[in-house]
């Protein structure tokens, strides 16, 4: 088959010539649609537990500030640097693993690894134990987004590849939702438990049971995934999966650096603006008008379990619709459409007069977000070759949550901490971010469009369906 492999990493583009004159060589068969389906099944489930147990935490920040007497700062350090410098460091690693490895075997040892660390959480006796429990979920998560947008890349044809993705992001928005909806729940009915003291363990405080409860599930889900199907690698010639070199990789990805910065930079950069509703809307509107943090988790998660699925399959829908008319820049332009739209609306949520509206104009931002995810996890897919798609995809994990979920909480509460010095401005820290990095997301992703058609057509002709 015809591959990238045989087009020299320092020019990338030097065979195009040769590429467009030989025939294209018929790719080996698909695997059986019901081994993708269920492999898209699990997965989606997967995902779902990585988010849920990644993002429950968000809305516990008060208790456990007031329990480990820890200031915003440090919140949002356990929050975003704990989880995701691991995350990124170690996704570096396994993701090599994942191009050459099984890729079944990896997100199912992944998934029993954080799933024991979040419900070590609920174990933890003081601040700096519970961030070593949460740099394991970080390093465990790791392995899972490489290795099964892999898997789906493998499973499903090119124009099908941001419904998998969509599918799967489903599940992260299930996660989210479940998160601040079970979350919610569990506090509410935990409310008036004492705390409980555990031979060999210590003092597990009413808000930990949160983290068991949620944790334990994904250690079950580990032998769910056992059962999937390792897909045969497209694209290689039928020759075994070696690794790549890192300097390989790195050329590959300098020779086409303005295609990839909007990609893999656009998307970092869209990961900072929406990481900051995420991790401190909850606090926000518990702090602005008085919501009880349980209320406002379910009612957020409830909005979230609603409008998730409808966006993700919109984006899906009319990313093959697009890619079918022949419009080559079809994902990277749903996202940068949705960004258009989404950017002034997050920065004017934090103004509104009542907890409502800013609810209705974050579900209306989220909603417009969410319809570019798939779109965009596919667009640096379908132009990446076999061999180093995911170790490009440990390089998007590293960005979206490294750079974006590790800085940008901390940007808002360096803002309200020391900028405007009183927690009652967290609204205006919250506008300002989203002022500033949806500006630079969107600037990313324009200059990038052009760049990305040509990448993309050059993959239709020189990488194996």
């Amino acid at each position: 088959m015809a591959d990238a492999v045989n087009v020299p990493v320092s020019a990338p583009h030097a065979g195009e010539a040769a590429a467009a004159a030989t025939p294209p060589v018929e790719g080996q068969p698909w695997p059986p649609r019901k081994d993708a389906y269920y492999s898209l099944f699990v997965m989606t489930i997967v995902v779902m537990f990585t988010v849920l147990d990644r993002s429950v935490m968000s809305l516990l920040i008060e208790p456990i500030k007031q329990d480990f007497g820890i200031t915003d700062t440090q919140a949002a350090l356990l929050i975003g640097a704990a989880f995701s410098l691991p995350y990124g460091i170690v996704g570096i690693w396994v993701a090599r693993l994942a191009d050459f490895h099984n890729r079944r075997n990896l997100v199912a040892c992944s998934i029993a690894f954080w799933s024991a660390c979040t419900v070590a959480c609920g174990a933890a006796q003081g601040y700096w134990s519970l961030m070593i429990a949460r740099m394991g979920i970080g390093a465990g998560e790791s392995g899972y987004g490489p290795a099964s947008w892999s898997i789906a890349t493998d499973n499903w044809p090119r124009e099908k590849v941001a419904f998998a993705t969509a599918t799967m992001g489903m599940g992260a928005m299930l996660g989210t939702g479940l998160a601040l909806f079970l979350g919610g729940a569990v506090l509410h009915f935990v409310a008036g438990m004492p705390p409980v003291e555990l031979p060999g363990i210590g003092l597990i405080r009413s808000w930990q049971w949160t983290f068991i409860i949620v944790g334990a599930p994904g250690l079950i889900w580990t032998l769910v995934v056992l059962t999937t199907k390792e897909p045969p690698r497209r694209g290689l010639g039928g020759k075994k999966a070696a690794q790549v070199p890192v300097r390989e990789v790195a050329g590959w990805l300098k020779d086409d650096w303005r295609t990839y910065a909007a990609t893999v930079g656009g998307m970092g950069m869209k990961a900072m603006l929406l990481a900051v509703p995420a991790t401190w809307g909850a606090t926000f509107i518990h702090r602005e008008f008085g919501w009880p943090l349980s209320e406002v988790g379910m009612i957020t998660g409830t909005i979230t379990l609603i409008i998730s699925p409808i966006a993700l399959m919109t984006g899906a829908k009319l990313s093959e619709y697009w890619t079918t008319l022949g419009r080559n820049d079809a994902n990277l332009r749903i996202v940068l459409y949705g960004l258009l739209i989404s950017v002034p609306i997050m920065i004017a949520a934090p103004m509104m007069p009542n907890p409502w509206m800013v609810l209705a104009m974050n579900a209306a931002a989220s909603f417009v977000g969410t319809v570019g995810f798939g779109p965009s996890i596919a667009a640096f897919q379908v132009i990446t070759p076999n061999r180093m798609r995911a170790q490009v995809g440990a390089l998007t994990q590293f960005c979206n949550n490294v750079i974006a979920f590790a800085l940008s909480p901390v940007i808002v509460a360096l803002f309200t901490d020391y900028l405007f010095r009183d927690e009652g401005a967290l609204k205006y820290s919250m506008m300002l971010n989203a002022a500033i990095m949806g500006t630079f997301a969107i600037l990313i992703v324009v200059q990038g469009m052009k760049p990305y058609a040509r990448s993309y057509q050059r993959a239709v002709r020189e990488f194996a369906n």
